[in-house]
C-alpha cells in the first residue's frame, strides 16, 4: 500500500510539471502580447521621435514636387515608422511609405497636404510590424507655383489656386535661404503687382526670392526673378 502510493505522488508531480509547461491559452497570449504592446508605448513615448519635412522641391521634368520627410529618436531601440501622406482634409489617406529614417513622396503642384507618424515594432506573435505609438501629425506641405511676368521693373505675381487654401501670404527676400519679409496677402486665383521691395525699387540685375504660404510654419516652395533691362539698338 505504501509502494501504491509513492507511485500515485510521482504519478501527480509529474502532471504538475506537465501542467506548468503546457501551452497557454490564446486569452492568455492577447493578455502578454497587450501587456508588450503597453511597454512597447511606453518606451517609445519616453524615448520620443521627431519629424521634420528634410527636403522639397520642384523637378520639372517630373512635372513633380518630390518631398522627403525626416523621422529621427532619441532611443537606442530600432523602429520602423509609419509616414502617411494625407489631403487638404486631414481625412484621406493618399500614400504611406514605412521606413527607419528617410520616407519618399511624389506631390502634385498646387495642393495643399498634410502628413502624420508612428512608430512600429516587430511582433512575434503576428508576425507583422504593429503600432507601438499614436499618431503624431506634421504641418502642411504647400506645393503652390505661381506665374511671374516682369514689366519693366514691376512684377506681376499670379497665385493658383489651391484646394483647402483661402488666402495666402507673399514674403520676399534677397537671399534663399533667409531674411523674408512679408509683402502682402492675396487671394488664390489672383495677381498682385509688386514694384518695390523694402521701400526699394528694384535693383537691375539682382535676384530675389519669394514664396506664398497659407498657415503658419508649413513647407512651401522657393522661388525666384532675376530683374534685368533689355537693350535695343536703333
Amino acid at each position: 500500500m505504501k509502494k501504491f502510493t509513492k507511485i500515485f505522488a510521482f504519478a501527480m508531480a509529474l502532471m504538475m510539471v506537465f501542467a506548468l509547461q503546457a501551452p497557454v491559452s490564446a486569452a492568455e497570449k492577447g493578455a502578454v502580447q497587450a501587456v508588450n504592446q503597453e511597454q512597447a508605448q511606453a518606451t517609445v513615448q519616453a524615448d520620443t521621435y521627431t519629424h521634420r519635412v528634410y527636403s522639397l522641391y520642384y523637378n520639372q521634368s517630373m512635372k513633380k514636387c518630390p518631398v522627403t520627410i525626416q523621422v529621427t529618436s532619441n532611443s537606442s531601440n530600432h523602429y520602423t515608422y509609419e509616414v502617411q501622406l494625407l489631403d487638404h482634409t486631414k481625412k484621406k489617406v493618399i500614400a504611406q511609405d514605412d521606413c527607419a529614417l528617410y520616407a519618399f513622396f511624389d506631390l502634385k503642384k498646387n495642393q495643399l497636404y498634410y502628413y502624420r507618424v508612428r512608430a512600429t515594432a516587430y511582433d512575434y506573435t503576428q508576425k507583422k510590424y504593429v503600432p507601438v505609438s499614436d499618431w503624431s501629425y506634421g504641418y502642411g506641405i504647400n506645393t503652390a507655383i505661381c506665374k511671374v511676368k516682369l514689366s519693366g521693373k514691376k512684377i506681376k505675381i499670379k497665385v493658383p489656386k489651391v484646394k483647402g487654401v483661402k488666402k495666402f501670404t507673399l514674403y520676399m527676400s534677397t537671399k534663399s535661404d533667409k531674411g523674408y519679409k512679408k509683402v502682402k496677402k492675396v487671394k488664390p486665383g489672383k495677381t498682385v503687382v509688386i514694384s518695390k521691395f523694402k521701400n526699394k525699387a528694384f535693383k537691375n540685375g539682382k535676384y530675389y526670392y519669394y514664396n506664398v504660404v497659407s498657415k503658419k510654419n508649413e513647407t512651401r516652395l522657393k522661388h525666384n526673378f532675376h530683374i534685368y533691362t533689355r537693350y535695343v539698338r536703333r
